[in-house]
């Protein structure tokens, strides 16, 4: 079933919930979330997922569910657009320049004709992340929602890994041919970066890879989990670190260790 929690809504009452919107490789998902209560209060999730090599598809099967569900065109407190993009550079505040967004990406990565140039500012973190997007997604959201917040799916470890209690810790979302790598130690931002992972083993390669690079030793970090992990790919990762826990709002939780692994990114405020 494409709905995974289902409470009792109001849809009259929409303007005191957010809505957080979610295109990932896993598909389209969304989540209405009571921020007052902390209670996820719905949790949809498509049953297409995104293929990288038909990109278009996923933009047109994405359109036709957007228009056949009356809520996501319901009037919301907030409203959030989250997509999980390897296009992504962080710029320090203190040389960042709105005017050369689009200069700071392109040193980085190729960008397609149809991809827009975006950031978001990290007062706290003291940097700016830019990041690319497809427009005709941009575009059917904004069909339903013209006023979203737009967020890269790094933005929730850059912002809330450094509160979880672990002192060296490191986060990880791995899709097949994608995996993000965050780490911090205490509330200093060690290291974000995205790498190709066709293979588990790929995305191994790179998790250790990283931490070599910050010298952290694996008895000693812990691993936030987030993604498409397979039972194996979980066990694999417990063989070297003894931490494996999962990427959640433990103030509003979604549901089990699989849900949360997927979707837990929409229960974090932005």
């Amino acid at each position: 079933m494409p709905i995974i929690v289902s409470k009792q809504l109001e849809l009259e009452k929409t303007r005191e919930y957010r809505l957080s919107i979610q295109a990932d490789l896993n598909g389209f998902s969304f989540s209405v979330v009571n921020d007052v209560n902390k209670k996820c209060l719905h949790l949809y999730k498509s049953e297409f997922v995104c293929n990288r090599q038909d990109y278009e598809s996923f933009v047109r099967n994405t359109a036709s569910l957007v228009d056949s569900l009356p809520i996501l065109s319901s009037s919301f407190k907030s409203v959030s657009l989250i997509i999980n993009t390897e296009k992504y550079a962080l710029v320090p505040l203190s040389d960042f320049k709105e005017s050369s967004a689009h200069i700071y990406l392109k040193k980085l990565h190729d960008l397609e004709d149809l991809e827009e140039v975006d950031y978001i500012r990290c007062e706290e973190e003291g940097l700016a992340i830019v990041f690319a997007t497809d427009s005709t997604l941009i575009n059917c959201i904004k069909a339903v929602q013209p006023d979203f917040k737009l967020l890269p799916s790094v933005y929730f470890p850059v912002k809330y890994l450094k509160t979880f209690e672990d002192h060296n810790k490191i986060y990880v979302q791995y899709f097949k041919g994608l995996v993000h790598v965050v780490i911090y130690e205490g509330d200093r931002l060690m290291l974000c970066n995205s790498y190709p992972a066709l293979h588990f083993n790929s995305a191994l390669y790179f998790i250790f890879l990283a931490l070599k690079s910050v010298h952290f030793n694996t008895e000693m970090t812990t691993i936030y989990a987030a993604g498409n992990f397979s039972t194996n790919d979980l066990a694999d990762l417990t063989k070297y670190f003894p931490k494996v826990r999962f990427f959640r709002n433990r103030q509003t939780p979604i549901g089990d260790s699989d849900v949360e692994m997927k979707y837990s990114h929409l229960a974090f405020e932005s």
